[in-house]
């Protein structure tokens, strides 16, 4: 989902940059007068375009719908930008021809954040699985208590958890991130 979004955003860029390349190609040989012998200093409507576009009932209606319409193609744009990347589930077949079996990601976390805070020294764990369903990243958000021994409870996680979700999902190269803070888990 996020390579398709990813490839969505480059083309409406695309084309956006491109309408306002042409546009600016269009002013700058309209102001040198490459386009017309007006030059800089003449209206860019002519009066009967003027006259036409203040008679029709039909033109400032349409000019205001297709500014709505940016405006909210924009609001999209931008919400599609802001929502997290988080996976919800991931498939456990990869040939969809023989199904379409999944497992909820926050099983698959649930199942991390537990092994993790039976350590000694954790007092909270919190995992989520993001990027892709394919593809997936993990990042850990692990609080110790203050007696906790950092480099061993990250060297337990690393040796421990990391690798059985690893196993477990039949990613040997699943990117990891782990944070580790020492009290109050700070959300």
């Amino acid at each position: 989902m996020i390579r398709h979004l990813d490839r969505a955003n480059r083309v409406a860029l695309a084309v956006i940059g491109l309408g306002l390349l042409a546009g600016g190609v269009l002013s700058f040989l309209y102001g040198l007068g490459v386009l017309g012998s007006a030059g800089p200093s003449a209206p860019l409507l002519t009066a009967p375009e003027r006259h036409y576009a203040a008679t029709s009932p039909w033109v400032w209606p349409l000019i205001g719908f297709i500014g709505a319409l940016v405006a909210v193609l924009g609001l999209l744009a931008a919400m599609a930008q802001l929502r997290p990347d988080d996976v919800r589930s991931l498939p456990l077949e990869a040939d969809r021809s023989k199904g379409a079996t999944t497992l909820s990601a926050d099983a698959v976390t649930g199942a991390l954040e537990d092994e993790i805070e039976s350590y000694h020294g954790v007092r909270q764990a919190h995992a989520r699985l993001t990027h892709s369903a394919r593809y997936p990243h993990l990042k850990v958000r692990v609080t110790l208590t203050a007696d906790a021994d950092v480099r061993t409870t990250l060297e337990r996680i690393e040796s421990g958890a990391l690798p059985h979700l690893r196993d477990f999902l039949e990613q040997p190269q699943l990117p990891a991130r782990v944070r580790l803070h020492v009290g109050a888990m700070s959300r």
